[in-house]
């Protein structure tokens, strides 16, 4: 029995399985990680299911023994049961049998000792034969997940290659790019030094330019300054050659004045006609040649001499007073060479009216000479007269003026190339008094004198709204001095966007606090004499003051 089950046992062991062939092919180095640590576990597996087989084997050896050892007992048992027989027979010999009860006791209990020990190998076979055939099971199960790993695997490999294809291919466009790349980059830093070149010629170019213009500035401001001595001595020598000439001309006057009352003296008419024409032929013709000499370096009687924007241009304007301004009862309005800087936009004297209606950009002081070298200011909006006075402006020409042609600094912005100037909150303007959005189209509106208003600036400029302005009105008793007055029944009003060219000029002012003297309004403004008609001033005894001949450059 034993035998057969051992040799049922042994074929149910499990054939040397060969080691599974390995692929020789070239894989990815996660995959072939992936099944070394599917190989060492299916090893490990392999060697306990060995060292359990050893044991088994060892096991059945001994349970060989075993039967054998049965074997020996049973061949004594008959034997015993041979002699037994044999003492049965005899009969006689009572020690003999008790001796073979107690032998055959003793071969009870050992043959039961071997049933509970072949019981029990029975049931460790039993065992070894569940574990062997659980042992199989777990080696299937292994060898289909290490097939199934394989294929997983091989599924693996393939995605690498095609993804290893898809990389290459993505190195070569990128090795092409590069070498694109690479040869514009090139292409690139050969113009950028080709124009690096060429600006170093350029500013080496534009640098002996800068320093062959510093030599000639240098030669035109020494002609300039040489220009305003010789012009300051001409205007010197003219002023002396003037005075002679009045001179002259008061004792020619008094010689006139002495022959028509020697001819009055005379009886006949006629005589004394004939008499006064030859005396006045005698004595005139000197002063005729007098005045021929220096015709060029008078002015007629009864005009003043101003300068217009056109270089050495002199214009004369009739008049039949001699120019002359009141003095402020307050405040000094005059200007001194320390009042200019460079970059300040001032308001000029327009020859029309002697408003200060022009604007210029300081671009030098002469401080020798007591002028300024300026940029005329030329309105976008249109060039007639009279020009608008706020708005956008471009840079014209550039000229030199004396400082008695400026009035007051402008307020003004710089966008771009253009300056804009508005009217501000606080300052105090002329508006032209009869003016019309028509008044451009109609000539006859724009002859001089001009009408005026004075106004307050009561609001900002807003490109929306326009700017908001209150009337002033001559407070009496004062040369210029003007407070908050109602005019047409009203003391406020709102300018628009398009009446803007409703502006004549900023008049300069300062505000009065009212302690100044009795009478003075709290509030009120003192203008500049110099920025109102005489007709809106009060009459004042003023000192006449005639006008030089000023030749600007």
């Amino acid at each position: 029995m034993l035998s057969t089950e051992r040799t049922k046992f042994r074929s149910m062991e499990p054939a040397t399985s060969s080691p599974l062939p390995r692929d020789t092919s070239e894989q990815d180095p996660a995959l072939a990680q992936s099944e070394d640590q599917s190989q060492g576990r299916f090893g490990f597996l392999k060697q306990r299911a060995m060292e359990k087989e050893v044991s088994v084997r060892n096991q059945i050896l001994e349970l060989e023994k075993k039967e054998e050892r049965l074997r020996l007992v049973e061949e004594r048992e008959r034997k015993i049961e041979a002699s037994f027989s044999t003492l049965q027979e005899k009969g006689n010999e009572s020690d003999l049998i008790l001796l073979m009860e107690a032998n055959v006791m003793r071969l009870v209990l050992q043959m039961q000792f071997e049933q509970v020990v072949v019981a029990q190998l029975n049931a460790q076979e039993n065992f070894l034969g569940s574990l062997h055939d659980s042992m199989m099971k777990k080696h299937e199960e292994l060898m289909t997940e290490l097939e199934a790993r394989k294929n997983e695997v091989a599924l693996i490999s393939k995605t690498i290659d095609a993804k290893t294809c898809d990389l290459d291919m993505k190195v070569k466009d990128f090795d092409l790019k590069q070498t694109t790349e690479s040869e514009r980059m090139r292409k690139e830093t050969e113009l950028m030094e080709t124009s690096l070149k060429q600006l170093e010629a350029r500013e080496n170019e534009l640098r002996l330019l800068n320093e062959t213009i510093q030599g000639k500035s240098m030669e035109l401001e020494k002609k300039e300054v040489n220009f305003q001595l010789k012009h300051e001595a001409a205007a010197r020598e003219t002023e002396v050659k003037n005075k002679f000439l009045e001179l002259k001309e008061k004792k020619l006057e008094e010689r006139e004045q002495h022959l028509e009352l020697k001819q009055r003296k005379k009886e006949k008419p006629a005589i004394r006609a004939e008499t006064r024409k030859r005396s006045r032929l005698e004595y005139e013709s000197p002063l005729s040649a007098e005045k021929g000499r220096y015709a060029e370096t008078l002015i007629r009687p009864g005009k003043k001499q101003v300068q217009k924007r056109e270089a050495h241009e002199i214009i004369y304007i009739d008049e039949d007073e001699p120019f002359n301004c009141p003095d402020p009862d307050f405040h000094d309005f005059n200007n001194t060479m320390s009042s200019f800087a460079v970059g300040q936009v001032w308001a000029l004297y327009d020859p029309v009216d002697d408003m200060p209606r022009y604007y210029a950009e300081i671009r030098k002081v002469l401080q020798p000479q007591l002028s300024l070298r300026v940029t005329w200011l030329e309105s976008l909006q249109t060039t007639e007269e009279p020009i608008p006075a706020c708005g956008r402006f471009e840079h014209g020409k550039s000229e030199t003026s004396s400082h008695l042609m400026f009035s007051h600094e402008m307020y003004h912005t710089i966008r771009g190339q253009y300056v804009t100037i508005n009217p501000r909150k606080g300052e105090t303007w002329a508006l032209f008094g009869d003016w019309t959005k028509t008044w451009k189209s109609h000539s006859e509106q724009q002859k001089t004198p001009y009408s005026y208003d004075f106004v307050e600036v009561v609001t900002e400029f807003d490109s929306d709204r326009g700017i908001g302005v209150a009337y002033l009105g001559r407070v009496e008793g004062f040369t210029s001095v003007y407070e908050r007055a109602a005019q047409n029944g009203l003391v406020e009003i709102m300018i628009s966007c398009d009446e803007m060219l409703r502006f004549s000029h900023r008049v300069p002012s300062f505000k009065m606090t009212g302690d100044e003297k009795e009478g003075v309004p709290a509030g009120s403004f003192e203008l500049d004499p110099a920025a109102v008609p005489r007709v809106y001033l009060k009459d004042a005894k003023v000192k006449e003051e005639k006008m030089e001949p000023i030749v600007l450059v």
